[in-house]
């Protein structure tokens, strides 16, 4: 049914249904039902089927993806869209295409494809974030892709469009590679005689961006062993890393620092000057900013009601007055609608200016103090 009216979820008490897929469609509007195996209570998902006018499967194991959507199609409700948040479109164990292809759905003109949210159960502001979307075969409704393009791009996000198997193709690089490096790191720094927490302490700021990332890969295990496993194109991933690896023992065993050199150079040119130049100005601000803040910071935390306009020149108004030199701020709205700043001084935050300062952004503005480094 077009304009749809009832949104379906299909395994509705899970992360990303819950914190990302219902709000998106609740927000806009939208009576949101759904089902999961963890309310056998509830709705079944025959009758979510039955009666959304677009059905949203976010369903892990991923190998239970295709099999789910192939026992509801026969009771698929007649000009409806199937779309699924799967990350990939064809798990080693069940791929997922084949049954969007499917000639029932065809003739009972039910519409098909994936939408990808690239973000983790936590993010809850998709502001800024990837979401990549697709479809197998040809609109039976074309007005369902404008449909679509129009509610997200409400939330102001990075929207791309791509076909079902290339997403394979891109999520090889932005999540296999990334997860497989995150899994040998940790398992090489877990062999050596220091603790990491004593690594971080000495490292500079580069090393400790790198460890964030490969830390925060790895505390999503179950997203991170899912798509490791299922990813068509891992086992090749993984042969061609220890071909690497090898080549780069032997340039070691000989000495050759020329080659690691050139390998660093090759590295490089997979972008553009002009992209790396822009990733180089990227990476150097979140270095500065880090060792900022490790050099003595503070951070305010205003809630939905105290997050106006101006309250970010306030607070510096008052760091000003206190005579505080500053090395680094950061403003960021956070989930609900507050906000919170992070703010470096020159100065040890011992000193009496810096307790002046934080006393009185508190007193006069209700913020409260939630870092000192």
């Amino acid at each position: 049914m077009f304009p749809p009216k009832i949104i379906g979820i299909i395994g509705n008490l899970g992360r990303m249904a819950t914190n990302i897929i219902a709000p998106l469609f609740n927000e806009a509007g939208y009576e949101v039902i759904g089902s999961d195996i963890k309310n056998p209570q509830g709705l079944t998902n025959r009758e979510v089927v039955e009666k959304a006018d677009i059905v949203y499967f976010s369903i892990l194991p991923m190998a239970n993806v295709a099999p789910a959507m192939h026992e509801l199609i026969s009771y698929a409700k007649p000009e409806t869209l199937w779309l699924h948040g799967t990350s990939i479109q064809n798990p080693a164990k069940g791929p997922i295409i084949p049954v969007l292809l499917d000639k029932e759905l065809v003739d009972r003109q039910t519409d098909v494809g994936f939408l990808h949210f690239m973000v983790s159960p936590m993010v809850r502001s998709l502001r800024g974030q990837s979401i990549v979307y697709g479809f197998p075969r040809p609109l039976i409704k074309p007005a369902w892709e404008e449909w679509l393009i129009n509610l997200l791009m409400q939330k102001r996000p990075l929207l791309l469009k791509h076909h079902p198997e290339f997403h394979d193709e891109l999520t090889t690089s932005s999540q296999v590679i990334p997860q497989v490096m995150a899994l040998v790191a940790s398992q090489l720094w877990k062999e050596r005689k220091f603790s990491f927490s004593d690594v971080l302490q000495t490292a500079g700021p580069p090393c400790w961006l790198q460890s964030y990332g490969v830390l925060r890969n790895l505390s999503q295990e179950d997203i991170v062993a899912a798509i490791v496993i299922n990813h068509p194109n891992t086992r090749d991933v993984v042969k061609k890393a220890i071909e690497i690896l090898q080549f780069i023992e032997k340039a070691c065993t000989e000495g050759k620092e020329e080659t690691i050199s050139e390998m660093a150079k090759r590295g490089i040119k997979i972008v553009s000057d002009t992209e790396f130049d822009k990733i180089r100005q990227a990476t150097d601000w979140h270095v500065r900013l880090e060792g900022d803040m490790r050099g003595g910071a503070l951070g305010f935390t205003f809630s939905t009601e105290q997050n106006k306009i101006g309250l970010l020149t306030k607070v510096l108004r008052i760091f000003d007055e206190e005579g505080l030199n500053k090395t680094s701020c950061m403003a960021q709205e956070i989930p609900g609608g507050g906000c919170i700043f992070y703010i470096g001084v020159k100065v040890g935050l011992n000193d009496p200016r810096v307790r002046a300062a934080s006393s009185r952004v508190v007193n006069e503005l209700g913020g409260k103090i939630a870092v000192a480094q």
